[in-house]
């Protein structure tokens, strides 16, 4: 693994960021109409607003502040938008693929039981004592020059025990509830693949498993069936490109892998109860009124 840092101040954004896709990164945007925080998708990342405030797009949850104080978790393979809302504006960002250690699996267990009784929904958490003294600490390394590997991976810890032992488990459940599963690391994989592949069969090929076992094993994790958890992740992608990017229809039907406008058509027909242009028209006056 490559362990190089580097230190870069582009013209309004001052980057104190690992060369490898995990860590924390602080980030200072000044005038930026448009936050570029370089996520990686291959992993999931909690994203804490120090100063100032944002409006998180997070696939189908369109325009949630999220301001001083406060932290949300963008995961694994999510279309994210970041816009400053008040400037200056400082963010931290914590990029990681397990957030918990195996150590803590009996934790994991615990928060993945509250599961069935949460409604889930893109909502930030609060920062509070001692995760605000936490904050401040990591923001003063950065600033003088603190940033090596062995800094990062304390502070995991560090931040992994602040909130563990800090915040009720129903709250963190509620935070990590889309990367939560009892089989983390299949679910991480899923996570990460299930956009690279053209069909359900090519997902259970990259496992290396008979199709069938693959199925149930997708099952108990995910609580329904591959090619219904893809067709509905795939409405999650459809609605964010509709409602946040100035793509044409054609593009967003081809990047979504639809052929023929006729099958996008009945597509999301079937997944939001309406054709692509009224649901296009729909989201962005929706975007116009934030």
């Amino acid at each position: 693994m490559d362990y190089r840092y580097s230190i870069t101040e582009p013209l309004s954004l001052r980057l104190y960021s690992p060369v490898q896709s995990t860590g924390f990164r602080f980030s200072e945007l000044k005038d930026d109409p448009i936050a570029l925080l370089g996520l990686n998708k291959d992993y999931n990342h909690l994203l804490f607003v120090l100063e100032g405030s944002v409006t998180l797009s997070c696939n189908e949850y369109a325009n949630i502040r999220v301001g001083d104080g406060e932290f949300a978790l963008i995961p694994i393979a999510a279309d994210v938008m970041c816009r400053p809302k008040t400037l200056p504006c400082s963010i931290l960002t914590f990029s990681f693929e397990k957030f918990f250690h195996l150590s803590d699996r009996d934790y994991v267990n615990s928060l993945c039981d509250m599961l069935p009784s949460i409604e889930y929904a893109f909502v930030p958490a609060t920062v509070r004592t001692p995760l605000d003294t936490f904050l401040r600490h990591l923001q003063i390394y950065f600033k003088l020059g603190m940033n090596k590997p062995l800094m990062h991976e304390i502070k995991h810890v560090e931040l992994a025990a602040i909130l563990r032992s800090f915040y009720p488990g129903p709250e963190i459940a509620r935070l990590f509830y889309p990367i939560l599963g009892r089989y983390l690391d299949f679910r991480i994989e899923v996570l990460r693949n299930y956009r690279k592949v053209a069909h359900v069969d090519d997902l259970a090929d990259m496992f290396g498993i008979e199709k069938r076992t693959f199925g149930r094993q997708f099952k108990d994790e995910f609580g329904m069936s591959p090619y219904r958890w893809i067709l509905s992740r795939k409405a999650k992608h459809i609605h964010f490109s509709l409602s946040e990017t100035a793509q044409s229809l054609d593009d967003i039907r081809r990047e979504h892998g639809f052929k023929f406008p006729g099958h996008f058509t009945r597509f999301c027909r079937e997944q939001f109860n309406m054709t692509p242009t009224k649901l296009a028209r729909s989201l962005r006056q929706s975007k116009i009124k934030h």
